[in-house]
């Protein structure tokens, strides 16, 4: 049943403060993981020693830092604040535009210092490899195949360090693997399987770099932004060794149906048996040292000081954005209708835990904890979805995720829910969605009311993937959400807040 009520001045305030909470409560969970805490937890130095979880290290003015990522500026600067004199040189390389935005928004406290010993180096553009990251990975390797049996090598890892650190394997051209990248990204591959491909294209991913610096100590640092934490798989593993069959990249190639799209170049490096690298990375030691999982458990606390029931539904949403908006506008109704639960076709259940990687019993579990509680509710998840481009427009996985939201929203809503409201914030961490200034937007069922108001068809923009083009229309642009680079990167945040007139 489509919706028709009007928005009263009751169901705005209510909706001002209700995304208000819930930038408050994502805002926490990026908070929390700022590379500095994970850093200085990370790392000491006491004396002649480096600290180094249950490893320590002979430090005496012998410390090379390395770093590719979203993140990595940060981490970097954190590094150095630790290492001090004994930080010998180092280069990092980041996204384009970071110092320039950091340096505008009063962060330069995520950057390396002014008189800092690390190069920083910025490229690829739009999340994918160009000229400048080609040249930073260039300068990356110089670095480290100089380095002795006593010098210490610190690797900072974090997402989006696939691009920044791109090197080909020969005779594989740049060109020619930023095309097998866009490909495979279009079809809607995940990040594990994009990854997986890029391991065998570079010779410093899959443990490459790590055998490049055999001669040295190497300690690698990664936060990261894949779900399940696979070492091999961030910034496509360049200090883990790959254990993915050999044939496993071919594979990918032809689940997406573009094996006769690429260059013979990569067809040829993927048939051939890849360089394996197990006797030169014993002297890695590689640590996770920040992951969505705390980014969302901060979100949880701060959406019980806001007042809402708060629960941490999942830490592994993938899958296409367009389908998980539908099962999270799917579960805000259920929500509100805790005590019509018996009505729902289970195939729907199935199709709905499906859609949110949840079990059953966990999705039962919720619905019953929530159906005691007597205020508003707060359901987060964390992960990472895709998006299939079929269309022209411009966007992300979040804003796709948050316009289907809405549009799914109005029509699953019907007159007894009227006085209810449910808002949904999706946004990156690392405050970037897509090819856009976003980090994601603001889905309510309201929000389609809006654009009917205007002239709007969502469900066209939708179809050209264009939901950037929908939201700088609809209402301004003022349920986009635009914090620019934060300075960190582990995936997504969705957070759900569901009130009914009583709350």
């Amino acid at each position: 049943m489509i919706s028709s009520h009007i928005i009263t001045e009751k169901t705005k305030e209510k909706l001002h403060d209700m995304k208000s909470d819930a930038f408050k409560i994502f805002s926490a969970g990026v908070d929390a993981v700022m590379p500095k805490s994970f850093i200085s937890k990370a790392l000491k130095v006491d004396n002649e020693r480096l600290i180094v979880q249950d490893c320590c290290y002979h430090i005496a003015n012998n410390v090379y830092v390395v770093g590719f990522g979203k993140a990595v500026a940060g981490m970097a600067r954190a590094v150095e604040d630790i290492i001090g004199n004994h930080l010998v040189e180092g280069v990092i390389s980041i996204p384009e535009g970071t110092t320039d935005i950091m340096s505008q928004n009063g962060k330069r406290d995520l950057l390396p210092a002014s008189d800092s010993k690390i190069l920083v180096l910025e490229g690829a553009r739009h999340n994918l490899p160009d000229k400048n990251s080609s040249a930073a990975a260039d300068c990356i390797i110089s670095l480290v195949k100089k380095l002795k049996a006593t010098d210490i090598l610190l690797v900072l890892i974090s997402g989006g360090g696939s691009a920044l650190f791109p090197a080909p394997v020969p005779p594989i051209t740049l060109d020619e693997k930023i095309a097998v990248i866009k490909l495979l990204s279009i079809r809607g591959a995940t990040i594990q399987e994009m990854n997986s491909v890029r391991k065998q294209l570079s010779v410093v991913k899959g443990g490459g770099l790590a055998a490049m610096a055999k001669s040295a100590q190497v300690v690698s640092l990664i936060l990261s932004d894949i779900v399940g934490d696979p070492l091999d798989l961030i910034a496509s593993g360049p200090t883990v060794r790959n254990t993915d069959d050999t044939s496993y990249p071919l594979e990918i190639l032809k689940k997406y149906n573009i094996e006769n799209e690429v260059s013979q170049s990569v067809l040829g490096v993927l048939k051939k048996p890849r360089k394996l690298y197990e006797k030169d990375i014993y002297h890695v030691q590689n640590l996770l040292i920040g992951t969505n999982k705390q980014a969302l458990e901060a979100a949880r606390a701060t959406a019980f000081q806001c007042n809402y029931y708060p629960c941490v539904l999942t830490t592994s949403l993938q899958g296409e954005a367009k389908i998980v908006g539908w099962a999270i506008a799917y579960l805000s109704v259920m929500c509100l209708e805790l005590n019509n639960l018996k009505t729902i076709e289970e195939s729907k259940v199935e199709k709905l835990c499906a859609a949110l990687c949840v079990t059953k019993s966990s999705l039962i579990e919720l619905l019953t904890t929530l159906k005691a509680c007597r205020k508003g509710f707060c359901i987060i998840c964390g992960g990472e979805t895709t998006v299939k481009v079929t269309g022209q427009g411009k966007g992300g996985r979040n804003q796709e995720m948050a316009l289907e939201y809405s549009l799914q929203s109005y029509y699953l809503s019907s007159p007894r829910l009227s006085s209810s409201t449910s808002v949904l914030l999706s946004a990156g961490t690392d405050g970037i969605d897509g090819p856009t200034d976003a980090a994601g937007a603001f889905g309510y069922h309201e929000l389609i009311l809006k654009a009917l108001e205007q002239g709007l068809d969502p469900g066209k923009y939708l179809l050209n993937n264009d939901s950037y083009g929908f939201y700088v229309k609809c209402n301004g642009g003022n349920d986009l959400i635009k914090i620019g680079h934060t300075g960190t990167n582990v995936m997504d945040i969705q957070v759900l807040l569901v009130r009914t007139v009583q709350d």
